[in-house]
């Protein structure tokens, strides 16, 4: 009987190990779709914006 209940146990950590590790993989492919996914398409550089402004003598004044 002992080695019944050591299988289940062994069996039950298992399946809570394979659950943690579907939704920390699951989390971290729906980030990566809603960062470079088709709502991507609309984000803006502002690093770039302020450099183009700054070569066209438009930069903001940091006084």
């Amino acid at each position: 009987m002992a080695t019944l209940e050591n299988t289940s146990l062994n069996q039950s950590s298992y399946l809570i190990i394979v659950i943690v590790l579907l939704f920390l993989f699951g989390s971290v492919a729906y980030g990566m779709y809603r960062t470079f996914g088709p709502g991507g398409k609309a984000l803006t550089d502002t690093i770039d914006q302020h450099a183009r402004m700054y070569e066209l003598g438009i930069a903001l004044n940091h006084d």
